[in-house]
């Protein structure tokens, strides 16, 4: 257990802290066990510090982003525009026009609409947009149903049977797109490898095939999604699986696509940063009894947003009996 409480002598609660250090060794470690022609963007939706992207821009780390906002602060922070990916399946006009105006490595199409959004953008601004399809592989990840995003009932990624559509589009505005690869993302919190497994080698076939129709492509995305252990903080446990994703990642796509591109988000994060958060009240009543604190749902959102667990750690230990509370802050939900 770390002693947090020095940091209430210049900070006031409720307060978040980052350990650097350990962050980027977790970083090296991710980028070292990845194929030879890997490249790696983070998802800044895990998290946008300042500090945390400089980390990662300073190890070679490129951009995965999901709206305009995310790309301005990417190009603030450094990274370069050829090292950052556009993902998000409702992108406006003016986010492809942003896109556009950056020159950023590609965006990831996630249906015919947007294709055709995308082309008709890039003509008005005499652009060439560099695409990817995400395709939805129909793999049911076993992962909690709110972050689950590469099964059939999802709205993420193409159906593969609208393939044909697609490609007609793309070779009908050669002017105007160019077909970079293909993308994917199955879901968060994985941590298991038989998914991604299956979702690389049924869109791997796609990719085959439509190499073999004469469209050079040079990027396949495998996305983000590998997840951690939220009930302990066993680094070594998460390593274990980066290693495991990582050989399957390189069995099956090293030596037979130019570029494999990732999309890390909290595997690289989540064990290096704390919500410091001070108790305010003890409450009791005869029904239960609550901790109250001085956080809640707006400065740490997933507990709330799908129930999902979240470790919660003394900062000072209390010789108290043990005792049953709610930990609760101070918004009404």
């Amino acid at each position: 257990m770390h002693d947090y409480t020095d940091f209430l002598k210049d900070y006031s609660s409720p307060v978040y802290i980052y350990d650097l250090d350990g962050l980027k060794k977790r970083a090296e470690f991710f980028k070292s066990h990845m194929p030879k022609n890997g490249e790696a963007h983070f998802a800044m939706k895990a998290n946008n510090n300042p500090h945390v992207l400089k980390v990662l821009k300073d190890l070679g780390y490129g951009a995965d982003v999901v709206s305009l906002g995310e790309l301005k602060l990417a190009i603030e922070s450094g990274f370069s525009p050829e090292k950052i990916v556009f993902s998000g399946v409702g992108k406006s006009i003016k986010e492809i026009k942003g896109a556009l105006e950056a020159q950023i490595s590609q965006i990831n199409v996630e249906s015919l609409a947007e294709l055709e959004r995308i082309v008709e953008v890039a003509k008005e601004m005499k652009a060439v947009a560099r695409v990817a399809f995400r395709m939805n592989p129909d793999v049911d990840a076993d992962t909690h149903p709110y972050i689950r995003t590469g099964f059939r009932d999802n709205k993420f990624g193409i159906d593969f049977s609208e393939s044909s559509a697609l490609l007609s589009i793309i070779k009908k505005n050669k002017a105007a797109v160019e077909l970079c690869g293909l993308t994917l993302h199955i879901g968060s919190q994985l941590r298991e490898v038989a998914p991604f497994q299956a979702a690389i080698e049924k869109t791997l076939e796609l990719y085959k095939s439509i190499q073999s129709s004469g469209l050079a492509l040079s990027t396949f995305d495998v996305g983000g999604g590998v997840g951690i252990d939220y009930s302990s903080g066993e680094i070594e446990k998460d390593n274990e699986l980066i290693v495991s994703y990582m050989s399957t990642v390189k069995g099956l796509l090293e030596d037979k696509v130019e570029r494999v591109y990732f999309e890390p988000g909290r595997i690289l994060t989540a064990r290096f940063g704390v919500l410091l958060t001070e108790i305010q009240y003890i409450k009791r009543t005869p029904h239960k009894n609550f901790i109250i604190v001085d956080a809640g749902m707006h400065l740490l959102m997933r507990p709330s947003l799908y129930q999902a667990y979240h470790r919660i750690e003394p900062a000072v230990k209390s010789e108290s009996p043990n005792e049953v509370f709610d930990v609760v802050g101070p918004i009404c939900e």
